[in-house]
């Protein structure tokens, strides 16, 4: 269900070939990196709007027991339905850590499609 979509910068920022900023083209792609960029905002990172993010950076960090995947979990529950929930349905969300490598896999649907698609975020602490 790939369509052409707006004008959107790609994320992370870059430049095309073209000398121009890259842009996305298809709805599919600018959802994408709208969660990518959500997952991994520090909360606090952005100054006008402190309480954005998923901060699955940090979490690398901390003690890696069930309690730390809970909240990991619940905040990423949170932060996407608080700032993408217009984009997507959330249909099932995991955090994993095995030493010191956290996964997380969302699994979501693009609003309005029957398009479900996975991605999956493996971070490394060392």
């Amino acid at each position: 269900m790939t369509k052409p979509y707006g004008k959107h910068l790609a994320y992370p920022f870059q430049i095309s070939p073209d000398g121009r900023a890259a842009q996305v083209s298809t709805l599919e792609e600018h959802v994408k990196d709208e969660l990518l960029q959500l997952l991994l905002t520090d909360i606090g990172e952005r100054v006008f709007l402190p309480e954005f993010g998923g901060g699955v950076r940090q979490l690398v960090f901390e003690p890696l027991g069930e309690a730390t995947l809970g909240m990991a979990k619940a905040r990423l529950t949170q932060a996407i339905t608080t700032y993408l929930d217009h984009r997507i349905t959330l249909e099932d969300l995991s955090v994993k850590a095995e030493a010191s490598t956290l996964e997380v896999e969302i699994k979501y649907r693009i609003a309005d499609s029957d398009d479900s698609r996975v991605l999956r975020f493996q971070r490394t602490g060392e």
